[in-house]
């Protein structure tokens, strides 16, 4: 017989780590159900990447299309409404698509003059921002200087001989005021056409479409899709367009209370602005604190008017807009900033006005497919 020892019964003792080898604070991480193809990321990364170029290239075509389509989620109830007391569906279109032009008219028209006072105005307004903000300016200037002397030394130094400057001449003044309103035009008379035809003929195209799918199921699913869409889009779009309207009401009020020139044109500006969240609001803020500037004279009433701005849209976003919003469509906060930023990058100012009715439809479409779902969590509950 052989002698064990008591300590021969125990386990192994654990193998010391490394030095310099640091312990792991969790347990090691679970492999995934499933691995991708790699073949399949790769296209539906080059997927991505094409549909990126033609949402950029083909903006001309694809921003009024967009536009149009959510003019329509806005009208088609109006539409609708018309046809319920015996209007035919296109005389109803043709009628919505009159009072919108012709409210867009009267709205440029009645806002046209003192918007030129201003851009007339614009030399000496220049001039006075320059003379109150005196200090900030020669602030500037001598940092101007400074950065011009250290340009003299270094081509003192490092030029061998003179420099030939090469100016290339572009279009003039003229010719690019004359084309941005030719394009403007365009895109004006395409909107309004594609307006129309979405309201005269948008449903009845649906409805062949979906009668096309064999599957019954299928046809009662993306009907309901489409049905959801219209409703929620639609109140969405209107309980917005009334929260601005009575935004930019209570602002021009406000304006109007504290001796602001022109209160009605920054009431429309503020309407129009709070399309685009929290963007919007800040470039309007900076506008009320210039317009006080030139205004004013005491510092306490300069910061007057650009204060009660910012009372009044913290009001209408953490409190108005969440409480009638929230109760039918609610976007997560994060989503609408990349989508601004995205949009306004890929089709300027009005791909930033349309960037979360985009979202919004996104979502809706979303949710309504079961791979998508994730998704659609993502961009709101």
């Amino acid at each position: 017989m052989t002698d064990r020892s008591p300590l021969a019964s125990l386990p192994p003792a654990p193998e010391a780590p490394l030095a310099g080898t640091p312990e792991p604070a969790t347990e090691p991480l679970p492999s995934p159900g499933h691995r991708r193809d790699p073949l399949t990321v790769a296209v539906v990364g080059l997927f991505v990447i094409a549909v990126l170029f033609a949402l950029y290239f083909g903006r001309d075509v694809l921003l009024p299309i967009m536009l149009a389509l959510i003019l329509s989620f806005l009208l088609r109830p109006l539409v609708r409404a018309l046809y319920r007391v015996g209007v035919p569906e296109g005389l109803g279109a043709a009628v919505m698509v009159v009072m919108l032009f012709g409210g867009v008219l009267l709205a440029v028209y009645t806002l046209s003059t003192p918007a030129a006072e201003w851009v007339n105005r614009m030399p000496r307004v220049l001039h006075e921002l320059e003379f109150k903000l005196g200090d900030i300016r020669a602030g500037i200037d001598r940092a101007r200087e400074a950065s011009r002397q250290i340009e003299e030394i270094t081509k003192e130094t490092g030029e061998a001989g003179p420099v030939r400057e090469v100016v290339v001449r572009g279009p003039t003044l003229m010719e690019q005021a004359v084309s941005q309103v030719e394009s403007v035009l365009a895109n004006v008379v395409i909107l309004l056409v594609l307006l129309y035809f979405f309201l005269a003929r948008g449903r009845h195209s649906l409805e062949s479409l979906i009668g096309t799918m064999r599957n019954v199921d299928d046809r009662v699913h993306y009907a309901m899709v489409a049905a959801t869409l219209q409703q929620n889009i639609a109140a969405y779009l209107l309980t917005i367009t009334v929260i601005n309207a009575v935004l930019g009401l209570a602002t021009g009020l406000v304006m109007w209370m504290w001796g602001l020139p022109n209160p009605a044109l920054w009431g429309v500006m503020v309407a129009l602005a709070n399309y685009i969240p929290f963007i919007g609001p800040a470039v309007m803020t900076g506008v009320f604190f210039l317009v006080s500037v030139l205004t004013f004279d005491s510092l306490g009433t300069i910061i007057l008017p650009p204060l009660s701005f910012v009372a009044l849209t913290t009001l209408e976003g953490n409190f108005l807009t969440p409480m009638i919003v929230g109760r039918r469509l609610s976007l997560n906060p994060i989503a609408v900033f990349v989508s601004i930023l995205f949009w306004g990058w890929l089709w300027g100012i009005p791909g930033a006005l349309l960037a979360v009715p985009i979202l919004a439809i996104l979502k809706i479409l979303f949710d309504a497919h079961e791979p998508l779902k994730p998704v659609g969590a993502l961009l709101g509950d």
